[in-house]
C-alpha cells in the first residue's frame, strides 16, 4: 500500500510540474480558423489572441510580419513558430495553441460607383477630347458581384481606345495591391457628354462661307461624342458649309470645309479701294489663303503684284 501511495503521490506531482510547465510560458499565442485580413502583408494580431504579462513582448508579437499574401493562404503553427522564432530569436518561451491552420484571406468590399467613375472620366478624357468635367457617368452597372480587397489598392481602366457605344460603355478594371496585379473585372457605364460646342445661330445655304453672325457657342448635350465638334466660333469662321445647316444645328468637322477661299493660281477678283472711289479687277493668286489671311495676288493686266487681304470665296482686298 505504501509503495502504491508514493508511486500515485509521483505522478501527481509530475503532473503539477507538466501543468505549471504548460501555463508558465511567457506568451501564448492562440491561431484562428480563419482570418481576413486589409492589406496584403498581415501581422500576427491579425490571426491569432496573444495573451501573457509581458506587454512589451505581446506588442512586438502583436505586430510581427507574416509576409505577403496575394489572395489567400494557410498558415501552421510550425509556419507560425518559425516566424516567431526569426523574428525574436532569443524567446524560447512560448505556446502556439488553437487551430492547426489558419487559413489566412484578404478582405474584401464591393467597389463604390464613385471610384469608378472618377477613373473612368480620366480615361475618357485621355482618349476623347472631351474633359472630365464635360463628361457624366449616370451609372454604372454589375459592381455588386465585384469583390475588392480592402485596404490600398488602386484602380484603373485597361480597355484601349474610347468605347463605341457611350451609352452602354463597357470597360475593363485592373485591380493592384501594392504595385501587383491582382485581377480584372468589368463593368458597363451609362456615360453622356455635355459640352460648350459652336451651333449654327441661323440657316446657312450650301457652299456659303461661315461668317460670325452665323454662328454661336452653346452648352449642348453631344449625341455623338466619338464626332469631332468645333468648340469655338472663331475656329468656324470663315470655313465653307459643306451642305446646307440648320438653325440650332451643331458643327463639325464633317460639315464644314477648312480649305483655302483662295488657292494659288486661281483667278481672284480684286477690289481696289481708294477713299470712295473703288473698283474691282482680275488677278493670279500666288498664295493660298484663309478669311482675313493677307495674300500675294497679281493684276493680270498690268502683272502688278500687290498684297491683299481675303474676304470671300475667290475674292480679295487692298486699300490704298
Amino acid at each position: 500500500m505504501l509503495v502504491a501511495a508514493a508511486t500515485v503521490f509521483a505522478v501527481l506531482i509530475c503532473l503539477r510540474v507538466v501543468a505549471a510547465d504548460s501555463t508558465a510560458a511567457a506568451c501564448t499565442v492562440r491561431l484562428r480558423p480563419q482570418a481576413a485580413v486589409k492589406g496584403a502583408a498581415p501581422i500576427l494580431a491579425d490571426i491569432a489572441d496573444l495573451s501573457g504579462d509581458d506587454k512589451a513582448l505581446l506588442d512586438q508579437l502583436a505586430h510581427m510580419p507574416l509576409g505577403s499574401i496575394s489572395d489567400a493562404r494557410l498558415l501552421s503553427r510550425a509556419d507560425v513558430l518559425a516566424l516567431i522564432k526569426v523574428a525574436i530569436p532569443d524567446l524560447v518561451d512560448v505556446q502556439i495553441i488553437g487551430a492547426e491552420f489558419t487559413r489566412v484571406s484578404i478582405a474584401t468590399r464591393a467597389p463604390e460607383a464613385t471610384e469608378i467613375a472618377a477613373i473612368l472620366k480620366a480615361y475618357l478624357a485621355s482618349v476623347t477630347p472631351w474633359k472630365e468635367e464635360e463628361i457624366e457617368i449616370r451609372s454604372i452597372d454589375n459592381l455588386k458581384a465585384i469583390a475588392l480587397p480592402e485596404g490600398e489598392i488602386q484602380l484603373r481602366v485597361v480597355s484601349h481606345g474610347a468605347p463605341l457605344n457611350f451609352r452602354s460603355a463597357l470597360v475593363s478594371v485592373e485591380v493592384s495591391l501594392n504595385g501587383k496585379s491582382l485581377r480584372t473585372f468589368w463593368v458597363k457605364a451609362d456615360v453622356r457628354v455635355r459640352a460648350q460646342v459652336v451651333q449654327a445661330a441661323r440657316p446657312v445655304s450650301y457652299r456659303s462661307v461661315l461668317k460670325a453672325d452665323d454662328l454661336r457657342e452653346a452648352l449642348c448635350d453631344i449625341e455623338d461624342p466619338h464626332s469631332a465638334y468645333i468648340r469655338t466660333a472663331a475656329e468656324a469662321v470663315g470655313m465653307i458649309a459643306k451642305r446646307a445647316l440648320g438653325q440650332g444645328e451643331l458643327l463639325n468637322l464633317n460639315c464644314v470645309d477648312g480649305a483655302s477661299l483662295v488657292r494659288s493660281g486661281e483667278t481672284v477678283r480684286l477690289l481696289v479701294q481708294s477713299g470712295s472711289i473703288s473698283m474691282t479687277v482680275l488677278a493670279r493668286a500666288l498664295q493660298n489663303g484663309k478669311l482675313g489671311d493677307p495674300v500675294k495676288v497679281k493684276n493680270i493686266d498690268s502683272d502688278r503684284v500687290v498684297t491683299a487681304v481675303v474676304t470671300g470665296r475667290c475674292e480679295v482686298r487692298v486699300a490704298n
